[in-house]
Parts: C-alpha cells; sequence; structure tokens
C-alpha cells in the first residue's frame, strides 16, 4: 500500500507540473526574445524559442525554478534556432539549457553565454544544466564563449564547444559541479577552472586540437583577483577530478596550477604538440600546490615533443604514479624530458616506458584510442574505485587498464547493444541524466516500474515498455533500482544503476 500511495503522489507532482505554462518565443509569439519570457516565468515553466536568430543580447536576474520544477529554455519541438547574441543570467537557480544552438557574429565575436552571482557569493546561481548545447565561431581571441562566474551545483553535458579563436568554457568561483560528455574542438584553449573552486568533476569529455600556443587544452587552476575568491577559499582550487577524458593534439595537454587535492586519473593523452602535463605555480593569494594525485595515464608522445615542464614543485606537490609514457614514433624511447630540477621531487620513480615497437592504440592516427588486444595497458592499472566507467562507457574491471578506455570496450549504437538483445536493461549506467529501461521485446505489454532510491522510497512510477525513457535528473547522487512488474502477480525485475552528480 506504501509503495501505492507513493505513486500517488508522485504522479499528481506529475500533473501539476504538466499544467506548467509554455512561453513562446519568436518573432511572431507572444514574447520577441528570452528576456522578455523571463519576466513572467514560473517554476515549471517552459520557454520554447521558435523558429529563428536571436541577435539580441538578453539579460536575465533572479528567474527562480524550484526542485520539481524546473524552468526549461530550449528550441520548440525541432524548430530551428541559431542564437548569434549573448545572454548573461544573474543569481537564477533551477534552470535548464537544452538544445541551443550559439554563434558569434560581428556584434558578439567572443563571450555568448554568461550565468554569474551578481558580483556576490551570497547570491551563487544554483542548480543550472546546460545539456546538448552547442558553441561556435568566435574571433576575439579574449574572452571564452562560455563562463560562470559564482555557479553552484551545476552540469554542463553532452555539449559542442568548436572553431573558437578564444576559450571554450570557464568555471570560476564554482563548487559542486559535473563536466561530462562534452566536445572541445579547435580552439585557443579548452578553458579553466580557478577562483576558489572546489568539488567539480571532469569527466568523459574529448579535447581535438584544443589549445593553440601557448595555451593548454585545459587549465586546473591559475590565478585570480582577490575580491573574486568567496569567503572561506583557502585555495586556487581543490577537490578537482579529471577522469576518463581524452586529450588529442593540440598545442599542449593539461595544467594543474596551485592547485589542491586534484585528482587526473585514467585519462589519455595523445601527441599533444609541446608540454603533454604541466605543473605551475601561478596563483598569487594561494601559490602551493600540495597533495596531488596523477595516476593510471597514458601520456603517448608524437614525434613534436616528449616533454613535461612546470615551476618547481616540493615533495608532496603531486604524487605521480603508475602512469605510462609512450611514444607513438621512437622505437628508441627512454622516456620524455622532465623540467628538471624544478620537477625532481614529483617526477615519477620507476616509470613505465615503452617505444613505438609496442602497438598501444587500434588506430592512432584515426583517433580510436581503444587498446589492441596485446596492450601493456590491458589490467595494468593501479586500484582505484574511480573513474568506474571508461571514456566510452563501459565499466573498469576490477583489474583495470591504464588510460581513458578499459579494454574490450567499443563503439556501438543504443540498437545494437540494447534494442536487438533478449535481456532487461537500464543504461546509460551510470548516469547523470535521464536513463533507458529496455524490455526484451517490444511486443510485452505496458509494464509499471517504479524507481527507488537508496533508502527504499519511490521517487518516480512510470509505464515502461519496449525502450523508455525516465528522467532522473531531478534525483542526488546514489544507488537506485528500477523494479518493473511485467504482469499482475509476476516477479518483479530488478535493475540497479548509479546517479552521479
Amino acid at each position: 500500500m506504501m509503495r501505492y500511495a507513493i505513486c500517488t503522489i508522485v504522479l499528481l507532482l506529475w500533473i501539476t507540473s504538466a499544467t506548467a505554462t509554455t512561453l513562446h518565443v519568436g518573432s511572431s509569439q507572444t514574447y520577441a526574445n528570452v528576456q522578455a519570457a523571463a519576466t513572467v516565468a514560473k517554476p515549471g515553466d517552459t520557454i520554447a524559442l521558435h523558429t529563428g536568430t536571436y541577435s539580441a543580447y538578453q539579460f536575465v536576474e533572479s528567474l527562480r525554478g524550484a526542485p520539481k520544477n524546473w524552468i526549461v529554455i530550449r528550441p520548440f519541438e525541432n524548430d530551428s534556432v541559431l542564437i548569434t547574441g549573448m545572454w548573461q543570467f544573474s543569481k537564477v537557480n533551477f534552470i535548464k539549457f537544452e538544445e541551443l544552438s550559439f554563434t558569434a557574429s560581428t556584434a558578439f565575436p567572443g563571450r555568448l553565454f554568461l550565468i554569474d552571482n551578481g558580483g556576490d557569493c551570497a547570491t551563487q546561481s544554483t542548480q543550472i544544466v546546460v545539456d546538448r548545447c552547442s558553441f561556435r565561431n568566435t574571433t576575439d581571441t579574449v574572452y571564452a564563449v562560455f563562463k560562470f562566474a559564482g555557479v553552484d551545483s551545476f552540469e554542463v553535458r553532452n555539449c559542442e564547444f568548436k572553431d573558437l579563436a578564444s576559450g571554450a568554457f570557464d568555471f570560476n568561483t564554482c563548487h559542486y559541479g559535473l563536466i561530462s560528455g562534452n566536445r572541445i574542438e579547435n580552439c585557443q584553449t579548452g578553458g579553466h577552472i580557478k577562483g576558489g573552486a572546489s568539488l567539480i568533476t571532469m569527466d568523459h569529455n574529448l579535447f581535438l586540437n584544443a589549445s593553440r600556443s601557448p595555451w593548454v587544452a585545459f587549465e586546473l587552476g591559475g590565478d585570480t583577483s582577490p575580491e573574486f575568491y568567496c569567503a572561506g577559499s583557502n585555495a586556487e582550487v581543490r577537490d578537482l577530478k579529471f577522469y576518463a577524458n581524452l586529450v588529442i593534439g593540440g598545442y599542449r595537454g593539461l595544467a594543474l596550477s596551485s592547485a589542491v587535492n586534484c585528482q587526473v586519473v585514467n585519462n589519455t593523452f595523445f601527441e599533444c604538440g609541446q608540454a603533454t602535463i604541466r605543473f605551475l605555480t601561478t596563483s598569487t593569494l594561494y601559490p602551493a600546490s600540495s597533495g596531488n594525485y596523477v595516476v593510471n595515464n597514458i601520456f603517448a608522445f608524437g614525434a613534436e615533443s616528449q616533454y613535461i615542464n612546470g615551476s618547481t614543485m616540493p615533495f608532496g606537490a603531486v604524487i605521480m604514479a603508475n602512469n605510462i609514457y609512450y611514444s607513438t614514433t621512437n622505437p628508441s624511447f627512454t622516456g620524455p624530458y622532465w623540467d628538471t630540477p624544478a620537477l625532481d621531487k614529483i617526477k615519477e620513480l620507476n616509470p613505465t616506458i615503452i617505444s613505438a615497437t609496442t602497438p598501444m592504440f587500434v588506430d592512432g592516427a584515426a583517433h580510436d584510442l581503444h587498446l589492441v588486444s596485446s596492450s601493456p595497458a590491458i589490467a595494468a592499472g593501479l586500484k582505484t574505485n574511480d573513474p568506474s566507467v571508461d571514456y566510452y562507457g563501459y565499466a573498469y574491471k576490477e583489474a583495470r587498464s591504464v588510460g581513458a578506455a578499459e579494454y574490450g570496450s567499443t563503439l556501438v549504437s543504443v540498437a545494437d547493444e540494447y534494442e536487438q538483445t533478449d535481456r532487461w536493461s537500464v543504461y546509460p549506467n551510470p548516469t547523470s541524466g535521464s536513463i533507458r529501461v529496455h524490455t526484451p521485446t517490444a511486443s510485452l505489454p505496458q509494464s509499471v516500474a517504479d524507481v527507488v532510491d537508496p533508502y527504499g522510497n519511490v521517487v518516480i512510477c512510470t509505464g515502461v515498455g519496449g525502450v523508455s525513457s525516465i528522467d532522473c535528473s531531478m534525483q542526488p547522487t546514489g544507488w537506485y533500482t528500477v523494479v518493473v512488474r511485467p504482469a499482475p502477480g509476476a516477479t518483479p525485475i530488478c535493475l540497479p544503476f548509479v546517479i552521479i552528480r
């Protein structure tokens, strides 16, 4: 009875949300632009942009959704929407931006998207999701196309940042975030996290030719003017996680700059043009690095450079362990050059150095960085709990591989992997948003499914049949179970999955 009572409550909440208003935006719609629609938007509303080009600067302040009633800003149905103006949102919360395309213009050649806290840490923007958006074609070389400045509890996922004269995305004075599944391609730099930022995970991102001289593909840390730190900050950045990313080409790879307790684990760096990884002292206020871990990564050096550089690092600034240093071109490779004596105290002891005579990747030239069956990276990883899933979406094994690809993982379509199999399944797993539940055959009748949280509470009650999508984006991190009842009296099917925030 309790289960059905909870299902009824959830259904009523869904009905309430379903009656929320769609605010139509466009040249012949009720609202001419997003700014106008935002002045009347309520929790649960959708601001829907109709076909057209939106070229004006938009400023939206104090727009507030609610935990079960986010405000969503997206194109109307399948309309073609192009945004060539800059959007600035300040002191906002519970907002989702979905499937929006931004491209630079003469009037707005650089920054196109900014969410901030109004210059006050007491009014941080919170609970922000940017999903499946694209940002392209900037000509300004100063400002990153995308910036969060004072945002907590956020996700930036499945977005594209491409062909940028400037940087891709910057995160200043931000906390509790997930940056996942993005593609950053052909830009000056992927960007940075800095300004006292903490507790942010970057995973499963692709950086492809994402830096030009003298920049890096991404920087964990940097330098910030004192007035921009929030009260209680005691490091430029701390507790950042850089997991299962691919960094391919470009001028430089990753920089840890005045970083504290950050983890760089199970990534693959492939043929960066100059320094593949840098360790720097950049912050004026909090210069020291300490407690960082760089573990289980593949550093694959091309013909152009075999180099690791940085500022003077003390013992304990960085622990380098169980990485593979590999040359894709040199059959007599004896390891990369490390800046000396600056990096002597953090240089990896007894490193694994592998020359080009040993096959490593399926097709590095084509950027297929799956491991070949004879790769020495297979099952060579140091035991660690995270990341649990490789770049391609498959679980790391108990004896994990080094790098961003677990051996045996392949890119397969949803149809190939799930819709044509005769089994119950839930995917993606882990997820940070929606899951899809697959029943063995689409001919089965519609089944009832409950999503049960770690405490045994039913948080979602819905129907499934064939391949069904369930939105879990409002649930916190934890272990969950989809309990499906195929028919009255039938044995329930239990499908565990993980939500990661």
